[in-house]
């Protein structure tokens, strides 16, 4: 017995010996902020690994992250390219145009096509966009939505005013009793949609 323990190489010692040493040389207690050395903190950033105190750590997707990291991040979600701007802008300036020149001639059913148009419009816009978030995003969605709408309804009124022939005096108060009300509601309509599904940006 003594002979084998003598001719047992010193490599042969257990890894879980070795990995114990190695945690207790590693583990020297509490980490200092990278920012303000005089901070204790056990908390690193789950992207770089730099220790971070409570105020230095920003919430990431997946853990606390340091302000670098962290403000990278959430810059990339609101900072946009001119060509998301312009097909954020596109999709919902022509879908609310397209819907407000037909939405005005179905009457009362306008109300429910508004509603689920501007959700998708909406929802289309965030998605070209590339999922960005904040009040420019906001914006778009329902500032270009309602100038859309606005602009749609005005042109289904100039087509519906000139089929009326020249000899028939159509006065304002008919337009404003039978079309009025349809294109407010309709607009009202598509921007709560709109707000229905992408309320959390």
């Amino acid at each position: 017995m003594a002979l084998d323990d003598a001719l047992t190489p010193a490599s042969a010692t257990p890894a879980s010996d070795v990995l114990d040493r190695t945690t207790d040389e590693d583990d020297t207690g509490p980490l200092y902020c990278y920012r303000h050395p005089r901070s204790e903190t056990y908390v690193r950033c789950g992207r770089c690994d730099q220790p971070i105190c409570p105020k230095c750590a920003v919430q990431g997707p997946v853990g606390f992250r340091c302000r670098q990291c962290g403000l990278v991040k959430n810059a990339s979600i609101r900072d946009f390219s001119a060509r998301q701007l312009a097909l954020g802008v596109g999709v919902t300036f022509g879908g609310g145009a397209i819907l407000g020149y037909f939405g005005g001639q179905i009457g009362f059913l306008s109300i429910f096509l508004s509603f689920f148009a501007g959700s998708f419009i909406a929802e289309g816009a965030v998605r070209f966009t590339g999922l960005k978030r904040g009040p420019v995003m906001r914006a778009i969605v329902y500032g270009g939505l309602l100038a859309g709408f606005l602009l749609g309804a005005a042109a289904q009124v100039t087509t519906f005013m000139n089929s009326v022939p020249v000899d028939v005096d159509v006065p304002v108060e008919y337009w404003l009793q039978q079309m009025l009300p349809f294109i407010a509601i309709g607009a009202g309509a598509a921007i709560a949609g709109a707000y229905s599904r992408v309320r959390w940006f």
